[in-house]
């Protein structure tokens, strides 16, 4: 029997419709069956404008403003439907699998909703934190990716970090989620070369697509009788990480960029 497969992902055009339309064409039709995805609204805890101004000073002035309208024409493409693989919404359409909207992924009408599809296993891609409930509602489990070598950079913005502590690797990580970030055991692991030129841009590209294969390599894994562990969560709080401080941005740049324009031409004739 096909195992019912369930995703999470977070509203963005950027990165999460070329992750979740790579699942659909690749993951193998005889074992699997994604019956649905949940689209996260972003929340900015401290206000739209302080978010705006984190990204600014992240990226640069031309990284926020080449990232913005690469956004907003992709956004503005998919709902004129000149393509239709610019939203996560789109691509739940053209498979023809239900989509639902919404704030809290914890949330009571999202639970029951998600309790009446007879789930094996969700998939999240989110920076919202799972809650007991939610993490307990699968049949086989609640598994999440993360642009990261696991046990390693856990927390927000792990490309970041692995950069800016001169790492000569990063990677992606699918990992079983616990009521604790980023510290379930890691059932699939793939490792990429941090190349010195590539910027964060292109290496979070690069992250994302390569995220398509270990996320089937780790539900083979799953649902096999013989779960192999690739890393062990070792509890340790200089591994998880916030939202860099204006400092570590500026040391940041020393030494790596943030951004290329060459990155635009690389993300779209990829």
């Amino acid at each position: 029997m096909k195992k019912r497969i369930y995703l999470i992902l977070t509203e963005e055009n950027l990165f999460h419709p070329h992750y979740f339309l790579g699942l659909f064409q690749k993951l193998p039709d005889k074992e699997f069956k994604i019956i649905g995805v949940t689209v996260l609204k972003e929340i900015y805890k401290k206000g739209f404008p302080y978010y705006l101004l984190e990204q600014y000073h992240l990226w640069g002035t031309l990284g926020f403003i080449s990232i913005a309208v690469l956004s907003f024409v992709r956004n503005l493409l998919d709902k004129i439907q000149i393509k239709n693989t610019y939203s996560v919404q789109s691509i739940a359409r053209i498979f023809h699998v239900p989509y639902v909207k919404i704030d809290n992924v914890n949330s009571r009408k999202h639970l029951a909703y998600l309790r009446k599809l007879n789930i094996d296993i969700i998939i999240s891609s989110s920076g919202q934190i799972f809650k007991k409930n939610l993490l307990e509602l699968p049949q086989i489990a609640c598994i999440n990716r993360h642009t990261a070598l696991l046990p390693k950079y856990g927390g927000v913005l792990p490309v970041f970090w692995a950069m800016f502590y001169n790492e000569k690797e990063f990677g992606v990580s699918i990992h079983f989620m616990t009521p604790k970030v980023d510290q379930g055991n890691v059932v699939y692991q793939e490792i990429i070369p941090l190349i010195k030129n590539n910027s964060l841009f292109k290496n979070y590209i690069l992250g994302f697509d390569k995220s398509i294969g270990p996320t089937i390599k780790a539900l083979k894994n799953i649902t096999s009788n013989k779960i192999e562990i690739f890393a062990r969560f070792h509890p340790n709080e200089k591994q998880y990480f916030s939202f860099p401080t204006l400092a570590d941005i500026k040391k940041f740049k020393k030494n790596n960029k943030p951004f290329s324009l060459s990155d635009i031409y690389f993300y779209l004739f990829r």
